[in-house]
């Protein structure tokens, strides 16, 4: 055990400001009075006793490393686990017990896999969670979260991962559930295999109509088949897709080689076009909606929606714009296209009809082209423990920040490298645009999955790395360096010539300084930020950085009209949103309005300089969306062709909300996965009654016109309540098969690993390893002090005696 103490620290600093007066009062009495040493100590005795009222104290620091760590093994035997062989997940849980006789062995069995609840249920903090299983949780909480929450307590989560020793395939169908008559439809079909190949025929069918057949060879993981269809009658459909593994191809179970999908049909929802011209636009609306074309606002009453095509704010009177509000307030749609009479071009600046829109029309801000390289420091040095409270490593740190620096919104629409030194300095990944989900994404997995290469820490060539790929940068450059500062005299004199000379180039440098406690003590990594003046931001596990990369100085560089600026690529840049899911965007457009999106709005598309195209937002009830190009007839028509038409029919369903008719009783549902039960909503004037299974359901109101109830379907089918089909699949546990693919970032991302079974041994090292951790105390101070001015004050009183005691005895 390693105990380290820090200086004295003070819970109420504004207390000494009382040592003034004393010191004060003090030396005026020692230049009225004789009594100087009386008055000295009671000097010294006031001081001691604001010291102490001050609440004095100290950090004691222990490093304890526990022999035994406490380590649970979680042995999961769902169904889903039937894929691997049941006596390697036995041996690793035999071989980890008797390696460590204090660990515990818990089991789970049947058709859920509750892998986040029985992590949350058996962690206890400052300890060890060895899962043996496939990692696919689908049920309870989320695998992430529960990690995450666990991880606060310093519990450390690691995966045993096995090799399926039986192939199998599953097959789903996701789509939208309601549908609308008449347009095109695309549904995914999603296999997923437990192994490596599969040959199987696809068989998609709908209403027991083959729609789509073919034989394919699947050498990956999942893949997912993009199957389009156009309903052309109303109500409840069933989809279904069925595999057929061939050509001697194993497939262990057979229950999960179909699937159905119920969809229900509805009428084309009304929608309200305004505008004055053919378009592009004006013929997809009326071609898959049912459009009524005006020049303004008429009745509104069954419309779902309204689109505005190009309209000058001057043509919307103040009545119009008072309707459009309540419209969109009570639940309805609002889709605003522009053009050259609208946005920053009709008006729309600080108006009332702008409080409607998620953006504000002014041009935002755009400095250039930002270009920033994050130098991470992989030598040997950050393989060992930070010691605050986690048992991570310093690397695992670096990259925790640079993983959040990678997310932050800031850097959006800036264009990120990364580069690692330890020995040779190499590339991690070259400057991409954060702008774009995917990179994104993909940044961030080969961030998390990087490995040390070297051993010194060779600052300098991290450096000279980075001003390499800065070379040819037309924007503005930054560097951002995360070290844990070892760094020799030798690697600082090269590095500060490096740094100097980026410094001269304008290249902005900023170091991350990532430590296991404060300190007081410059070490040569902040005296090299000092010498080239870069910022300099010291932390410690597991505070988050934020870095400023915005240029101070410059100023926002309008973008130029569009019939000046040329092509601009866009591309989507939210995912996850309804109207961006699943959709491949490919095109160019050669104008938009230039506008800013408001706080709450979710940029959707954008320009490859992160301009905004599709903005939304909620207002009141309802939804509204800034479609920030034009109609398709100057200078967007690519958007309106092929896979780039669904970016504008997504906007308008999305805007519409629910298609359906709002008369009489409205059913929804969904599909389920068989053992779970089907969460019915109903909306109706009245009291809705309902029967099923020749028995009436018990119906329980939960809002104004909004009812629910709960149906146990039993087996595997389609069955309907009315008119509306609830299909019931294959249980959930025989979706995911085989190791879920996700698990090594979720758990790395934590500070835990992956092994298979023939690492125990290393496994229980890092254990181990990780159980040294470090208890921070506050250590209550006060006493020595109040001790002091005591043992003084009692000195100077029997001083005083003894010598009264002498005086007398002399006379």
């Amino acid at each position: 055990m390693v105990v380290d103490v820090t200086d004295i620290l003070f819970v109420n600093k504004q207390v000494l400001y009382a040592i003034i007066p004393v010191i004060v009062i003090g030396l005026y009495c020692l230049m009225k009075s004789r009594k100087k040493l009386l008055i000295l100590s009671r000097m010294v005795v006031a001081a001691l006793i604001i010291i102490a009222l001050a609440s004095p104290y100290t950090i004691t620091t222990q490093t304890i490393s526990d022999p035994h760590p406490s380590i649970t093994v979680i042995n999961d035997q769902s169904s889903s686990m039937d894929l691997f062989n049941r006596s390697v997940a036995d041996a690793v849980c035999d071989s980890i017990h008797e390696r460590n006789p204090t660990s515990q062995i818990r089991s789970f069995s049947g058709d859920q896999s509750p892998i986040g609840d029985k992590i949350m249920q058996y962690a206890r903090g400052n300890d060890h969670i060895v899962l043996v299983s496939d990692v696919n949780s689908n049920y309870g909480r989320e695998l992430a979260d529960a990690v995450s929450v666990v991880s606060r307590s310093n519990t450390t989560v690691y995966v045993v991962a096995q090799t399926p020793t039986r192939n199998d395939a599953s097959v789903e169908i996701v789509g939208s559930k309601t549908v609308i008559i008449g347009n095109k439809n695309v549904f995914g079909i999603v296999v997923a295999q437990a192994g490596t190949h599969l040959l199987y025929d696809l068989v998609v069918k709908v209403d027991g109509e083959v729609v789509y057949q073919s034989e394919i060879d699947q050498n990956e993981r999942i893949k997912v088949r993009k199957i389009p269809h156009t309903f052309d009658t109303l109500g409840s459909h069933v989809v279904s897709a069925e595999i057929a593994p061939k050509g001697g191809g194993s497939d262990y179970r057979s229950a999960n080689n179909v699937f159905k999908k119920a969809v229900y049909v509805v009428p084309k929802p009304e929608v309200l076009l305004i505008t004055d011209v053919q378009s592009n636009l004006r013929d997809i609306v009326c071609d898959q909606y049912d459009a009524r074309i005006s020049t303004h606002l008429s009745e509104l009453d069954d419309t779902k929606a309204v689109i505005l095509d190009n309209r000058y704010l001057d043509s919307l009177p103040a009545g119009e714009i008072e309707m459009l509000q309540d419209f969109v307030g009570d639940g309805r749609g609002l889709v605003v296209a522009g053009g050259d009479r609208s946005y920053d071009r009709g008006g729309y600046l600080d108006s009332e009809f702008e409080k409607i829109l998620p953006v504000k029309s002014y041009p935002s801000e755009y400095y250039g082209r930002n270009d920033v390289v994050i130098v991470m420091d992989v030598s040997d040095s950050t393989l060992s423990d930070i010691i605050v409270d986690t048992g991570v490593t310093f690397l695992d740190y670096e990259k925790a920040l640079a993983i959040y620096m990678v997310d932050d919104k800031e850097f959006r629409d800036d264009y990120v490298g990364v580069v690692a030194f330890g020995g040779d300095a190499y590339t991690i990944s070259g400057l991409v645009y954060l702008g774009n989900d995917q990179t994104r994404e993909l940044l961030k997995d080969t961030i998390r999955t990087k490995t040390p290469k070297g051993q010194a820490t060779t600052l300098d060539q991290g450096l000279s790395l980075a001003e390499e790929m800065l070379a040819n940068s037309a924007g503005a450059k930054d560097v951002i360096l995360m070290s844990d500062g070892n760094i020799d005299e030798g690697i600082y004199e090269s590095s500060l010539t490096v740094a100097t000379r980026m410094n001269d180039k304008n290249v902005r440098l900023h170091f991350i300084h990532v430590m296991s406690s404060p300190t007081s003590v410059r070490s040569k990594y902040e005296k090299l930020a000092d010498a080239v003046g870069a910022m300099y931001y010291p932390t410690t596990y597991p505070k988050s950085i934020n870095i400023n990369t915005d240029q101070p100085d410059a100023e926002p560089t309008p973008t130029p009209p569009p019939e000046e600026a040329g092509t601009y690529a866009v591309s989507v840049f939210d995912t996850n949103h309804f109207i961006t899911r699943d959709l491949e965007l490919s095109g160019t457009i050669t104008g938009y309005n230039d506008v800013t999106p408001k706080l709450g709005a979710k940029k959707l598309v954008a320009t490859g300089d992160g301009k905004p195209v599709v903005c939304a937002w909620r207002y009141g009830l309802g939804r509204v969306v800034s479609w920030s190009t034009d109609n398709g007839n100057e200078w967007s028509s690519s958007l309106y062709t092929e896979n780039n038409s669904q970016l504008i029919s997504s906007t308008i369903n999305w805007a519409i909300g629910d298609p359906r008719p709002e008369v009489g009783m409205v059913i929804e549902a969904d599909d389920i996965f068989f053992g779970e039960s089907s969460q019915v909503t109903i909306t109706s004037d009245t009291m809705p009654s309902l029967n099923f299974g020749g028995s009436s359901l018990d119906i329980s109101r939960i809002a104004e016109n909004t009812y629910t109830t709960e149906i146990d379907l039993g087996e595997q089918g389609v069955y309907y309540l009315s008119d509306y089909g609830i299909a019931v699949n294959y249980p959930l546990e025989y979706r995911d098969v085989g190791m879920n693919p996700d698990a090594e970032k979720i758990i790395q991302s934590y500070g835990g690993r992956v092994y298979n079974e023939s690492e125990v041994g290393m496994l229980l090292s890092d254990v181990r390893r990780k159980s040294v951790r470090t208890v921070c105390e506050p250590v209550d101070q006060k006493i020595p002090f109040i001790l002091a001015a005591l043992a003084l004050f009692l000195i100077e009183v029997i001083g005083r005696r003894v010598r009264e005691i002498m005086r007398k005895r002399d006379e």
